[in-house]
């Protein structure tokens, strides 16, 4: 995770960055969800002072024409990958936030886009609006061109995998929490933790207090949590929202 002084350092340097909240199911593998709709909500300075937690991880947000991302799931991949293209050692590498991938960073300068799976273990991160967790020591100041033999093996196998959208108004974040609104809750034992998310997530875009009690109440409709339950959810979170906590 990242402390509110690298989150700024970050921001300082020029880079569009946005909070990232990383969870860890008991096999350790990582669920990394987007605090913000990094799209359009935009994080400064003042942003970054007043609500960043110190159990989020740095979202280096991708214009398309900056970086590309070579996204390995872990070190035997990339092993195998260098066996055959070894010039992708002489990217910017940093292990990934759950301790078994690896990112490597070249300049994207080809108009590279997302790829899922490119090949087993390996995704391409470089579409604009996309976004890759990063790493608070990593120095991209030493990132070099996108090697030629790497720009040939993108273009021979992007068909393999699977090209990801650049809607800059919807993302993963923005769909899964707003489809509570019409599908409830879900399933009994997840549906506290399910409103609370749905909560937050209204309160980044804007949400006014009593907005957010309509949209929840609507949403619960489909649930049945009692309004104590809703109550202290919304009081709680909008509290911790507008005390910068």
């Amino acid at each position: 995770m990242a402390t509110k002084s690298e989150a700024l350092k970050w921001l300082a340097a020029g880079y569009d960055i946005t909070p990232i909240q990383v969870s860890f199911d008991e096999n350790g593998h990582a669920s990394k969800k987007p605090f913000l709709s990094y799209a359009t909500d935009k994080v400064n300075k003042l942003w970054v002072l007043s609500n960043w937690k110190k159990t989020y991880a740095i979202g280096l947000v991708l214009s398309g024409e900056d970086y590309v991302v070579f996204d390995f799931d872990d070190m035997n991949t990339l092993k195998q990958f260098e066996n055959e293209y070894p010039v992708i050692k002489s990217g910017v590498h940093e292990q990934s936030v759950t301790g078994r991938g690896v990112h490597v960073y070249f300049e994207n300068n080809e108009g590279l886009t997302q790829i899922i799976d490119i090949i087993k273990g390996l995704d391409i991160k470089a579409s604009k609006n996309n976004y890759v967790v990063v790493n608070p020591e990593t120095d991209l100041d030493e990132v070099t061109e996108l090697p030629e033999v790497l720009w040939t093996f993108y273009q021979t196998n992007k068909s393999n995998g699977r090209k990801v959208s650049n809607n800059n108004d919807l993302n993963d974040f923005t769909i899964h929490e707003l489809d509570m609104i019409v599908d409830g809750f879900g399933e009994e034992g997840t549906r506290n933790n399910n409103m609370s998310l749905l909560v937050w997530t209204l309160i980044s875009l804007g949400f006014s207090k009593r907005q957010l009690y309509a949209v929840v109440g609507l949403a619960n409709s489909h649930s049945r949590l009692t309004d104590s339950e809703i109550e202290k959810t919304v009081e709680t979170s909008w509290r911790k929202w507008t005390n910068g906590n």
